[in-house]
């Protein structure tokens, strides 16, 4: 299950009131101090920096030889749910964020190392991931990746275009299918990643869950259900099931998941762009751009989605490629929507998305119940 509205809004206040009450100080689990490099010593943290999910810190320290080290700290509040210690950043080395309740460290982990082989200018090297000694009730998870010094700013289109159709080009998955062998999240809402051998019957779930999560959410609006419901019975197998007709298929590929604006930064040194926070699995490549399309997003811009096609065409039929991306944004429309009470505004950007689309490709007739239901609405 993902964590509901309150508990998220609740999670927030305890995050403030823990950086009030440590006074600066963080203290460190065990594991982490295990898999630090060997011969580091004298580690201390500091309240550092802030952000809305964790509290951060900075911990310094020395290696072996002496010389400084420094560690960057995320960490969640101690109570039942969440606990000490989410990420830890240091020179070479970072442990990321927690996840509730949940092993989420292990899809992210075994995520990150799939797209890390394809991908090493585009995807920081994990290193690790365990199980925090501290936290039993329930258990805490971490997880070790590369260090890279960012800076801020959205990245170059040219060079994000190319290493990401790289990337996607060597991740072709292993055997015929889609989904992920490991349970991935957005954040810490599930996504049903149960393998599909046909990318429509997967997509077709993936939607099916996230629109599951967004009525327990916010409830059911009837307007939204019937759209819904067409684009499940009659949109879904008209504009993706195309793909898979007339002797085409989709390969899989290994997408990152959730690649919008703030998993996305630029070297610090040499501008080139890396992403992390993955949430992986084998998709058709053009679902990685449907988060492009959402407005709150900075990549909405067409000159990525421009750049992107540059190295990697658009399946056939080419001339429903927006449509299908617009199709692929409902999903992660409806993820954001069960994070904001009532679902506004991405919940209305979901219903006119998709009734547009039904318009175009799978109208209903004037005397169909479809119709008859909608305009009694």
């Amino acid at each position: 299950m993902s964590i509901s509205i309150q508990l998220q809004l609740e999670l927030k206040e305890q995050l403030g009131a823990l950086a009030n009450s440590l006074g600066g100080s963080l203290p460190i689990d065990q594991a982490v101090l295990n898999v630090l490099p060997e011969g580091t010593k004298s580690a201390s943290a500091k309240r550092y920096g802030a952000s809305s999910w964790s509290f951060t810190a900075k911990i310094d320290a020395l290696d072996a030889e002496e010389k400084p080290v420094t560690f960057f700290l995320k960490a969640s509040p101690p109570d039942e749910l969440f606990y000490i210690i989410c990420t830890c950043l240091l020179t070479g080395i970072e442990v990321c964020r927690w996840r509730a309740r949940r092993c989420t460290a292990q899809g992210e982990y075994t995520g990150m190392t799939a797209l890390h082989q394809a991908a090493p200018d585009l995807v920081p090297r994990p290193i690790a991931w365990g199980k925090l000694k501290t936290t039993d009730a329930p258990p805490s998870f971490f997880i070790l990746v590369e260090f890279k010094e960012f800076a801020p700013g959205l990245p170059d289109p040219v060079k994000l275009g190319a290493r990401l159709v790289a990337m996607h080009r060597n991740t072709q998955c292993p055997h015929a299918g889609f989904g992920f062998h490991v349970q991935t999240y957005d954040g810490a809402r599930i996504r049903d990643v149960t393998p599909q051998e046909k990318w429509t019957s997967f997509f077709s779930r993936l939607l099916a869950e996230s629109y599951r999560q967004d009525v327990e959410a916010d409830g059911v609006w009837p307007e939204l259900e019937v759209v819904y419901n067409r684009v499940q019975s009659h949109l879904i197998p008209r504009l993706i099931g195309t793909l898979e007709e007339d002797g085409r298929s989709v390969t899989p590929v290994l997408i990152h998941g959730d690649l919008w604006d703030g998993n996305i930064c630029n070297d610090a040194e040499t501008g080139d762009p890396w992403i992390f926070d993955c949430a992986t699995y084998y998709a058709h490549n053009e679902m990685e751009l449907g988060l492009w399309r959402a407005e709150r997003h900075q990549l909405k811009a067409e000159v990525y989605r421009r750049e992107y096609l540059r190295y990697y065409e658009a399946s056939e039929p080419k001339e429903e490629w927006e449509d299908r991306i617009l199709l692929y944004s409902a999903k992660t429309n409806f993820m954001f929507s069960v994070c904001v009470p009532g679902g506004a505004p991405s919940r209305k950007v979901v219903f006119d998305d998709m009734l547009h689309l039904i318009q175009k490709y799978v109208p209903w007739e004037e005397d169909s119940e479809f119709q008859s239901q909608l305009s009694q609405l």
